[in-house]
């Protein structure tokens, strides 16, 4: 019996020690779960204008006239009329008011975030003059300070975007009293420590540790700009791609993860196909990293476009290997028809974006309603309104693949592609457009998606055939708007023609009429001199 109980003691004393021992692992696995998770804002173009006024013409970018008469515009016919309001509207850049009110909300809708990703673009489009420094200058201060006074312990990541900087777009390379003013100028050295000022004022690009084992590398993609023309001739402007390289090489050997945020994305803009908005070159290569190092990278954030969507970098096996968000603007202008003001909220762990939230102050239902005490508004949580689990890449193909093979997912997305404010349908190669800029960004790859075939799904049968059908149907829609543009050129050429017959004829009848005028005897009027008094007999007598 001794023995017996001695054994038992023996082996609850043991199965005690295993139990601390688990519970002091847990405790260790929670608190580390702790440190890696969390929630980020990004904040994203807000373009505030400093000349907007509530009677401006907002047909002229709200800005006060002299003028009588609106301005004409190309927007005339693609946005909807109202009023400039004190929050803004679809065809001007934002408010001061909208800024603030942007602000405020992020700090109404969360609890002490992690940290904020601002990415750039603080100065309206408008050319009345264009923004200069001091515009600049006052705009930075003005946008970080009130962030600052709503999150005073929340740490703020700045980053540069083409509308920062006069004139616009042009960053030069290697200029580090132009990159320092925004440090001092800017007031952008109190966001930032000594290293990261240090680093900032070589070129705009930095990174930051957010945590041991998550760093945010912030690039300046404005140097791969295309109409930035001082950086046209160098391969790799202020060796920012190699610098980058060596950020994720280390991150790798140390096993940690990056979060890389930029103004401007790789690849091209998904409601208008142009040239990417890297030079080709740099694009390219700048996606060959993202492909190399995509296991380390926990996602990529954008602004720039003013829409929301997002890029799947996929290696040449097709393994989606990162993800990149492209968030909405806080300003509602866009080139055509215009977008809601939006904020986005992302929710992260180690493992990758867990979801995100996007908000939304609707300019129409506020016209329409004009309520005492607006309130920003949840347009949609990404994991509800797709269906899946977290944001990782093989979710995120999930979801791209439903676009495809599902009209109502696609609908979906692009209603909050415009931030609900949907100014145009979508016809078949508007949706192929979509498509292939998600999962395209290198220029050879877009060129053959254009064409009908799908580098991504080139080894899915199924998937292919449903892209197909929507180039088959894009080719029909472009065969018929190709059609209708030549029967208009027909058309406007036909009445020039007419035009210019009855100008012809007009003029030989006017010039008939003065020939058949001169054809008459000639009559000159006679001089005063030429008279000869009439004299009667009465008085010859």
């Amino acid at each position: 019996m001794v023995i017996t109980w001695h054994r038992e003691r023996e082996y609850s004393s043991g199965t005690i020690k295993i139990f601390f021992t688990l519970i002091q692992f847990s405790s260790f696995f929670i608190k580390l779960s702790a440190e890696s998770t969390g929630h980020f804002w990004q904040l994203t173009d807000l373009h505030w204008d400093q000349k907007y006024s509530r009677d401006g013409d907002p047909r002229s970018m709200c800005h006060a006239s002299n003028e009588n008469h609106f301005l004409a515009s190309s927007k005339l016919d693609t946005v909807d009329y109202m009023s400039a309001g004190q929050y803004g509207m679809y065809s001007c850049d934002a408010p001061w008011d909208l800024i603030e009110f942007s602000i405020k909300g992020m700090a109404q809708n969360t609890v002490n975030p992690n940290f904020i990703i601002w990415t750039g673009d603080n100065t309206p489009h408008v050319k009345d003059p264009s923004p200069d420094w001091s515009v600049i200058f006052s705009s930075l201060r003005n946008v970080s300070n009130t962030i600052k006074k709503n999150f005073p312990n929340t740490t703020l990541i700045p980053v540069l975007g083409n509308h920062d900087v006069f004139p616009e777009d042009l960053y030069p390379a290697e200029a580090e009293a132009f990159y320092r003013a925004y440090l001092i100028e800017g007031g952008w050295n109190e966001l930032l420590d000594k290293q990261a000022q240090q680093r900032f004022g070589k070129c705009g690009f930095y990174s930051l540790d957010v945590t041991a084992d998550l760093k945010v590398i912030i690039l300046n993609t404005n140097l791969y700009n295309v109409p930035n023309n001082l950086t046209h001739d160098q391969d790799d402007p202020c060796e920012q791609l190699k610098w980058l390289e060596f950020q994720l090489k280390m991150a790798e050997s140390k096993r940690n993860k990056v979060i890389i945020a930029a103004h401007i994305p790789p690849g091209y803009f998904e409601r208008w196909i142009g040239p990417p908005f890297f030079n080709p070159g740099q694009n390219d290569r700048y996606v060959q990293l993202i492909q190399t190092y995509g296991d380390i990278i926990l996602t990529q954030v954008y602004g720039h476009t003013h829409t929301d969507s997002f890029r799947l970098i996929a290696n040449e096996k097709g393994q989606v290997k990162s993800v990149a968000f492209v968030s909405p603007s806080v300003t509602p202008w866009l080139h055509t028809g215009g977008v809601n003001p939006s904020l986005r909220l992302y929710s992260y762990s180690l493992n990758g974006i867990n979801d995100y939230w996007q908000y939304y102050f609707n300019l129409t239902g506020m016209a329409e309603q004009t309520p005492t005490n607006p309130q920003w508004q949840l347009l949609y949580q990404a994991t509800v309104a797709y269906g899946v689990r977290d944001l990782s890449p093989e979710n995120m193909l999930s979801i791209y693949r439903d676009m495809l093979a599902d009209p109502k997912v696609f609908e979906r997305y692009y209603f909050f592609n415009t931030v609900g404010h949907v100014f145009e349908e979508c016809n078949a190669a508007c949706m192929r457009d979509h498509i292939c800029t998600i999962s395209h960004l290198m220029v050879d790859d877009m060129q053959s998606c254009q064409d009908g075939k799908h580098v991504l799904f080139r080894n899915d049968l199924i998937m292919t055939a449903h892209f197909l059908n929507i180039v088959q149907r894009a080719k029909v829609v472009e065969i018929e708007s190709l059609i209708l543009v030549s029967v208009l050129t027909a058309l406007t050429l036909i009445c020039i023609v007419i035009a210019s017959i009855f100008a012809v004829v007009y003029r030989r009848r006017v010039y008939n009429s003065l020939g058949s005028s001169s054809h008459e005897p000639f009559s000159p009027r006679p001089r005063s001199s030429d008279y000869s008094p009439i004299i009667s007999q009465d008085e010859s007598a």
